[in-house]
């Protein structure tokens, strides 16, 4: 038990024996989750159509949502607003500078705040040393790192701690002190290496409304970034973005993950974005979990035929069924030989530059998609076919993977 614990602390988020439903009478659930556990650090998306339980999860992440029972912990316990929230409409203030949006979330976040004047007085303090000040800074920062503390104590020591300092001999000038200290003025100098980070450095003193829909997703993050929050949580980001935008967007978020040591959890019902910026995927069909695993782990080994035919576009090929089992195979595990008293045909073919997609018809109920890299096959040429069995994804009657 000891053990698990351990490991809980590890992770993320924990989930244990949830379930959630908006219509309290009715007997079904929304959401059933039995056991999830995500790693901190990491990028995962939360994948599925419409209706899933996707947008739910993330609601009940964010605490906006209580579920009708069941444990889910949050590392460190966050409160809503410690947590980054960036909607579909970004969630920023129209008409206001890029500037002011970013320093009024700073300014009303109080563990800004306080680490702003520790990381200003921890800089003063290698330069002038006055010990008699030090020992009360220390006072005062002691109380800060105190969770347990209320503000009216924080606000009281700090009153004292800035007594002190008015009275204090051999300081420079305590006009300069205080003009430093104000919000602003510290939040002036934390935008800057933010921003440069970020790569909106550039747009600070623009409004919002002459910026671009990538833009404005950076400056979400800024606002999030500077309160010192950890997790990020993003609610279909890509969806309002053009292709060469978003795979810009994709990058960059990728780069800043590592760069602020953010854990970032994504709605999307794009498989291929989830494809490209997750760590890890949570699929999920009918308020259930499907499959939590890599992209690629859901691709090559699916845990049930939703997973299969919901993962990898265009849609797995059927091969046949009988009472207890169906056969199914990957796009790109076929192999194509044009021969002339070939038992196929192919009826369609689209060019994608790097690959082409042919469409081959294995009797007229049944059209298969295949994946090459030659394009000398023309439609209405004869060709066989073959796959290996290990290839060959099995389900039973009722969807679920067998393995032979």
């Amino acid at each position: 038990m000891v053990l698990k614990e351990l490991k809980d602390e590890y992770n993320l988020v924990n989930i244990k024996d949830l379930k959630f439903k908006y219509n309290k009478k009715s007997k079904n659930y929304d959401l059933i989750i039995p056991e999830l556990r995500i790693k901190e650090g990491q990028i995962v998306s939360l994948l599925g159509p419409s209706g899933s339980g996707k947008t739910t999860l993330l609601n009940i992440l964010l605490g906006y949502l209580k579920p009708e029972s069941g444990k889910i912990t949050i590392k460190n316990s966050p409160k809503i607003h410690e947590i980054t929230y960036i909607m579909q409409e970004n969630s920023i203030y129209e008409n206001v500078s890029v500037f002011n949006n970013i320093f009024l979330s700073a300014r009303n976040n109080r563990k800004w705040i306080d680490s702003s004047r520790i990381r200003y007085f921890d800089s003063f303090f290698e330069e002038y040393i006055n010990f008699n000040l030090l020992e009360k800074y220390m006072q005062y920062a002691s109380v800060l790192y105190c969770e347990n503390n209320n503000f009216l104590k924080k606000k009281w020591r700090y009153f004292k701690f800035w007594w002190q300092i008015l009275f204090a001999k051999n300081l420079p000038s305590k006009f300069k002190i205080l003009k430093d200290l104000k919000l602003k003025n510290l939040f002036k100098t934390e935008l800057q290496e933010v921003a440069k980070k970020l790569g909106i450095d550039h747009l600070i003193h623009k409004n919002v409304n002459e910026l671009s829909g990538g833009q404005k997703q950076r400056v979400a993050f800024a606002k999030g970034i500077i309160k010192k929050t950890n997790l990020v949580l993003m609610d279909e980001p890509f969806s309002a973005l053009d292709a060469k935008i978003k795979e810009s967007t994709i990058d960059w978020l990728l780069k800043i993950k590592k760069e602020f040591n953010l854990s970032i959890i994504i709605v999307t019902h794009d498989q291929e974005d989830a494809m490209k910026i997750s760590d890890q995927i949570i699929l999920l069909d009918k308020g259930q979990v499907q499959q939590f695993s890599t992209g690629g782990e859901m691709y090559e080994n699916p845990n049930n035929l939703f997973v299969a035919k919901f993962i990898g576009s265009p849609e797995i090929n059927f091969i046949e069924k009988n009472d207890k089992k169906s056969f199914y195979i990957r796009q790109n595990k076929v192999q194509v030989k044009q021969v002339n008293n070939g038992k196929y045909k192919v009826v369609g073919k689209k060019d994608f530059g790097d690959r082409v997609h042919y469409q081959i018809e294995i009797n007229p109920e049944n059209i298969w998609t295949v994946i090459l890299k030659d394009e000398s096959i023309a439609v209405g040429k004869r060709v066989n076919i073959k796959y290996l069995k290990s290839d060959v994804l099995v389900f039973d009657k009722n969807g679920e993977r067998l393995y032979e």
